[in-house]
């Protein structure tokens, strides 16, 4: 069987959004896909289903290669929305199940590119949430340097952030709330990160520690140690809530 490369199935990927737009329907996609790629109809038609899965969020049955299922999440996270990257998501989980009732084994490296894309989608969720959780552009735990978005705010670095919840996992440490837990697979390593020490108090790039400095909080607890300037500390919060509680 002969190998389908990048140029036949990156395509796909705008047949599948003409589909989707209803400019056509999903017949005439497969052939026009067929005829400007080159690929077998039956290759076209399992690409095609793929993706308007992925748009749709259920189930496709004929898997597609590793390398297409990447370019295809890379698309969603990149061009689409964060609820169409969630549906891909869905659909591809729903596949990899499929796949595994079938007797046809557990495709563990999709199923790892999930789970990275999961953590992608959370990250930009918190980042969407809290606007100084904006996407990073250092490197080496250096945080701190001030640059514009729609506000001041100060980059952030992802490798201490997972650095982090590595350390502590994707449970907020003041009220013990895991995601995945209460929402199944759409809460999978959705946390905030909380910095212990504000960024804005300190004025200037600095070495972090992302087990000392760090701490993983869900958003409501996130949103209450903002409420007071500079954050109040995880363990006051917690005897806010035991009192609370008591």
């Amino acid at each position: 069987m002969a190998r389908i490369t990048s140029e036949q199935y990156e395509p796909a990927f705008e047949f599948a959004l003409k589909v989707e737009s209803g400019q056509t329907n999903r017949s005439a996609a497969t052939a026009l896909l067929s005829s400007h790629t080159g690929l077998k109809s039956s290759s076209s038609a399992f690409y095609l289903n793929a993706l308007l899965a992925m748009l749709e969020g259920t189930v496709y049955k004929k898997t597609i290669s590793l390398a297409a299922t990447r370019y295809y999440l890379e698309r969603f996270k990149n061009d689409m929305s964060p609820e169409a990257l969630e549906r891909a998501l869905v659909a591809v989980e729903l596949h990899l199940d499929y796949y595994a009732v079938q007797g046809k084994g557990e495709q563990v490296s999709i199923r790892a590119l999930v789970d990275s894309y999961r953590a992608k989608l959370a990250l930009s969720v918190t980042e969407i949430i809290y606007p100084d959780e904006v996407p990073p552009q250092l490197t080496g735990f250096i945080e701190g340097r001030v640059k514009q978005v729609t506000i001041n705010a100060y980059e952030r670095d992802p490798e201490a952030r997972t650095v982090c919840i590595a350390k502590f996992g994707a449970i907020c440490q003041v009220c013990d709330f895991d995601f995945e837990k209460t929402y199944g697979q759409i809460g999978k390593g959705f946390i905030h990160v909380h910095h212990k020490v504000d960024l804005a108090t300190i004025g200037e790039s600095y070495q972090i520690d992302p087990i000392n400095d760090l701490i993983p909080v869900c958003p409501n607890c996130h949103a209450m140690l903002h409420t007071e300037k500079p954050a109040m500390s995880i363990e006051k919060l917690q005897r806010i809530i035991d009192n609370s509680n008591a």
